[in-house]
């Protein structure tokens, strides 16, 4: 059991109760992108459209087992962990009619796929969401081990059926191949990035495998990751992919923090990770005409505004769209940001009680853009007589909402406690 933390129950009533309705609505949401049957999560949430959508993400199926353990926990969901073990059958091809899209040399998974039979959707085989799907299982097992302990060996059996080797591009540099094809690994992107969390499951999943040994142990492990390339935004390091050079969106910094139990655990990485939390807010600050509550560079669709997906970051974020759930992902390092995301409700997307009486079309598309909480906004629009209605929240860049909240609530250890440790040296 996960206690209650002191930032949770010392909060105002009022925030509180702001704290409550958004902290149930993440996992509402992910439940409507549920496929019933198969258990297979979708790629985003249609705001005012038709729900489920007929694509899965891999990645979001990854998401929602840990929304289920969340669910569980807080007493939302009595039948997770039936909820979760259909899931887990749906992946490992043993729900009729529905056989999820691999690799059939490495079992590497399709990105995308038809959430009712599986079959991929012109996508390629990915090493990270393959991952953050194993992950999410893994997750799954362990909140699960004493209630439903099958559920720990059928997440174990699919991180065992995989071959990680072929992650491994450098093992010297960290590089990692982000595609499988015909079961050979390609598209190599060097470190540092949230392929971590790729680095760490090949190295639970084949620890003595000596490649995958090297790419952990020469650039992923804690006493590597201050030799990590990092830039400089004023005074403030924070890691990157190529020393000195660019910023990366604030997601690749949380993904790792909450699925990767050896980041989540390190103090090197927390001061890294706080680090990119101060420069995100201080580069929103440089903007005209933005109050201290508006910032957070993530990734996520602009769908009727900007044009498509785009994941932003300093000095790369076209329109200056803001990401609610970042602010969210970095409550454990900056509590206060509950009250940021408080003031953006409270003044600005009142997404429960909101009315408008002189254009009722606003008040539905409204309520319907927001339906399940704040998410993607453009702070510019917000107020506008056109307003922008975002019309999809992708459940992946969802995630650290959800994942944010509940370690506001109940702790880190939530999320550390429930995946194994990698060995360090």
């Amino acid at each position: 059991m996960n206690p209650i933390t002191d930032y949770y129950s010392k909060l105002p009533e009022n925030v509180k109760n702001f704290f409550d309705r958004q902290y149930r609505d993440s996992y509402e949401l992910l439940e409507a992108s549920r496929h019933p049957k198969t258990g297979l999560y979708a790629d985003g949430f249609m705001t005012l459209g038709e729900n489920p959508d007929y694509r899965c993400s891999v990645a979001a199926t990854g998401v929602g087992l840990i929304g289920l353990c969340v669910a569980d926990l807080e007493g939302w969901e009595e039948n997770a962990a039936e909820k979760v073990t259909t899931t887990l059958r749906a992946l490992r091809g043993e729900i009729e009619g529905c056989t999820v899209a691999r690799d059939e040399a490495t079992g590497f998974f399709a990105h995308f796929v038809d959430m009712e039979t599986g079959e991929n959707i012109h996508s390629e085989i990915s090493t990270i969401d393959t991952s953050i799907v194993v992950a999410g299982a893994l997750f799954a097992g362990h909140h699960f081990k004493d209630k439903a302990p099958h559920i720990l060996e059928m997440a174990e059996a699919l991180l065992k059926e995989i071959d990680w080797s072929v992650v491994v591009a450098d093992k010297e540099t960290g590089v990692i191949n982000m595609v499988v094809k015909e079961g050979k690994g390609t598209l190599p992107l060097p470190a540092y990035n949230e392929y971590v969390i790729v680095a760490y499951l090949a190295l639970l999943g084949q620890p003595e495998n000596e490649d995958i040994q090297d790419l952990w142990y020469k650039n992923f492990a804690e006493n590597k990751i201050k030799d990590l390339p990092i830039v400089n935004y004023r005074d403030i390091p924070v890691l990157t992919d190529s020393a000195g050079k660019n910023f990366l969106s604030s997601f690749v910094h949380q993904f790792p923090f909450y699925l990767v139990p050896n980041y989540g655990d390190s103090q090197v990485y927390r001061e890294f990770y706080e680090n990119a939390c101060t420069a995100d807010r201080l580069k929103w600050k440089e903007l005209d005409d933005v109050p201290s509550y508006v910032w957070g560079y993530g990734a996520g669709p602009n769908d009727g505004l900007f044009g498509g997906y785009h994941a932003d970051k300093i000095n790369n974020a076209p329109h200056d769209i803001a990401s609610a759930y970042i602010v969210a992902g970095f409550l454990p390092v900056y509590p206060a940001g509950i009250h940021d995301l408080y003031a953006l409700y409270k003044l600005h997307i009142p997404y429960d009680v909101y009315t408008n009486e002189n254009d009722k079309e606003d008040e539905r598309k409204f309520r319907g853009a927001y339906q399940y909480g704040l998410h993607r906004y453009s702070w510019w629009h917000l107020e506008q007589p056109e307003r922008w209605y975002p019309t999809k929240v992708t459940l992946i860049d969802w995630s650290s909402m959800l994942y944010g909240l509940a370690a506001f609530k109940r702790g880190m250890n939530f999320f550390t406690d429930r995946l194994t440790k990698v060995e360090e040296k």
